[in-house]
């Protein structure tokens, strides 16, 4: 499955479309077995008994409202959308289009109203469908207890810090499975010999790297692939996606390796550890806007990145290499180090705290936490950071008081 049919059918189309349509389609057999054992005429349960008037005013009450809420969901859909967009960050919107609350939300409402119209439809003097509007009644029951859990879903979609808190646990599953390998960290692979140049047909993002696909390719020509390209590269019609040893002329191989390198006009969050990288730096560089000045939306941020980085300090990256099943280096992708995990995270941070001792103090605190679980070379990394952290301070031309206890506060040395 490629991004754009992940986003489909995992967005505000599919998964409620879905519901709808078998909500829908339930209506059939549901009147079926009310026409071939009617109760008409019979003692029924007092939660079964109705009047063939009071049915088709039941189902007419259940249609009308239930088309009548969802449109009131989108609405309040698109109204949380904008407030998400202008005070927290445009790209979070792929986020909530992807809620499993607002997707169960619109499909039952939709479904609801197809499956009480299509049971009114075949209601009639001859038939009175009873199980079926019971059905229908606790549809229209699940519907108002969905609506409820609705809208305190939306009342949290707001709140930075469990958007923040949501985004960075992505974050840790994505950066964790870079985590080293002790079975092919070590491994190279020889390009020597790697002269099929396989070009990028469409310009657009590199959204995904399926590495089985490009492992199996190359254990079933035997040969190796590097590829040139990273998730959340920008890449030209053209360019160049990766070098392989199997022949220039085999189309059936070249668009294998194309397939399992997907490309969109747009980003996404699937496997781009940049992209939620930048979510969050997006959130804290708002709040330590002038216009917005919240210094503690930028903490939290700079808590969950740590987070993030936790077990890459101690534990260290991969490599750039793959091997399949015997061992055998196949696959080489261009990978993120721990220096550039770093970098693309604190610098940014750092240099926008500038003047703020507040933000300033708790880059301090963070380092000190990354640097009692790191190896030594993330030592190293992190005490660099910290004489950067010191040279901004400095920048800003605290005084000095401000200045000694930031570099009191770092518990490491940070003059080389």
């Amino acid at each position: 499955m490629n991004f754009r049919s992940f986003v489909t059918l995992n967005g505000l189309l599919g998964v409620p479309g879905a519901i709808a349509v078998g909500l829908w389609l339930l209506a059939f057999p549901m009147i079926w077995v009310d026409t071939q054992f009617t109760v008409i005429g019979d003692p029924l349960p007092f939660w079964l008994a109705i009047s063939a008037e009071t049915a088709r005013a039941l189902l007419t009450t259940i249609a009308s409202a239930a088309i009548t809420t969802l449109g009131m969901v989108y609405s309040i859909m698109l109204v949380v959308f904008t407030l998400a967009a202008g005070n927290i960050a445009p790209r979070l919107l792929q986020r909530f289009s992807r809620d499993r609350v607002n997707q169960i939300t619109a499909g039952l409402l939709g479904g609801t109203f197809l499956y009480a119209l299509t049971v009114l439809r075949a209601s009639g003097p001859d038939l009175r469908p009873e199980l079926s509007i019971a059905i229908a009644f606790l549809l229209a029951a699940l519907s108002v207890l969905q609506v409820i859990h609705f809208v305190h879903s939306v009342s949290r979609s707001v709140t930075i810090d469990a958007e923040v808190a949501k985004i960075s646990e992505q974050l840790e599953r994505q950066v964790n499975s870079l985590l080293a390998e002790t079975d092919n960290g070590n491994q190279d692979l020889d390009e020597e010999g790697l002269e099929s140049v396989v070009q990028a047909r469409q310009s657009g993002y590199v959204t995904m790297l399926d590495e089985t696909a490009l492992i199996k390719l190359a254990c079933k020509h035997d040969t190796a692939i590097a590829v040139r390209v990273a998730p959340g590269d920008f890449v030209l019609a053209g360019q160049c996606l990766a070098v392989a040893g199997f022949h220039q002329d085999n189309e059936e191989a070249s668009k294998a390796l194309t397939s399992a390198i997907t490309l969109q006009p747009y980003r996404g969050a699937i496997d781009d550890i940049r992209f939620s990288v930048r979510i969050l730096l997006e959130i804290a560089l708002r709040a330590l806007s002038p216009g917005v000045n919240d210094s503690f939306t930028a903490v939290t941020c700079v808590d969950r990145v740590a987070a993030a980085l936790a077990k890459p300090v101690s534990e260290g990256l991969r490599g750039d290499v793959r091997a399949d099943e015997d061992g055998t280096s196949r696959l080489k992708v261009p990978g993120l180090s721990l220096e550039d995990l770093f970098n693309m995270t604190l610098h940014p941070l750092r240099q926008a705290s500038r003047g703020n001792i507040l933000m300033l103090d708790h880059l301090g605190v963070v380092l000190n936490s990354l640097h009692a679980i790191a190896g030594p070379d993330a030592k190293k990394l992190i005490a660099e950071h910290g004489r950067a952290l010191l040279d901004t301070a400095r920048a800003g031309d605290p005084i000095e008081s401000d200045l000694e206890f930031l570099r009191k506060r770092l518990d490491f040395k940070v003059d080389g």
